[in-house]
């Protein structure tokens, strides 16, 4: 589970406890102790006799946004109105949590679109270094004893195409990390380009001249 998601149920419990007259203090060291390392430490704190905003200050400071207000909430808390406060404070958290999944759920739906578009520049680059090895050959087979297309001009075109377009599609994915689908895409052209060579070596000769 997400640390923040984590640190606010912890904080909603506190606050439901609260809410059904368990008083604040009583609360966050019952349901702190147990729970992660801000959380342990302003229990400890409470319990060496520190007022509530002193024992709360490490989730203030070192907390999550959402972590810091709900704090904040319980911090801000009179000792008259505890229990009040803990059970309007309790619904806050569950909009806080449903915050934090939906941050958590477009992160991870990000990485996987940058993941994507770094897997289409391979490709890219794979197929156009592909066309541009090849087709001179190809270019020869049919034009016969006639001039093919000049290959390093083709070779030259073909790796500006690419760079160009896996850079568009990184700058659309992901902002300034377009310079690495430029990479990835530029590499599997030049892979694809020395493995394929070989082959564009191979002398051409007119099929149509086969009786």
């Amino acid at each position: 589970m997400n640390q923040a998601v984590s640190m606010i149920l912890s904080l909603r419990r506190v606050l439901e406890s609260a809410g059904e007259g368990s008083g604040m203090s009583r609360s966050i060291v019952q349901e702190l102790s147990g729970s992660d390392e801000l959380g342990r430490e302003a229990a400890k704190l409470l319990l060496l006799g520190n007022p509530i905003r002193s024992a709360m200050r490490p989730m203030l400071d070192r907390g999550a946004e959402e972590v810091a207000l709900l704090a904040s909430l319980i911090v801000a808390a009179p000792k008259s109105s505890a229990p009040e406060v803990g059970r309007s404070g309790s619904a806050v958290s569950t909009t806080l949590e449903r915050w934090v999944k939906a941050k958590e759920g477009r992160a991870l739906e990000q990485k996987v679109m940058r993941f994507r578009s770094l897997v289409t520049s391979g490709i890219l680059g794979a197929v156009m270094g592909m066309v541009a090895t090849l087709g001179p050959l190809l270019g020869s087979l049919g034009a016969g004893a006639g001039q093919g297309p000049d290959a390093a001009a083709l070779v030259y075109g073909a790796a500006a195409m690419t760079a160009i377009s896996s850079g568009m599609l990184g700058a659309y994915m992901s902002g300034r990390g377009f310079g690495i689908n430029v990479a990835v895409s530029v590499t599997s052209f030049a892979v694809v380009c020395a493995v394929a060579s070989p082959l564009a070596a191979v002398p051409s000769f007119n099929l149509w001249g086969v009786k």
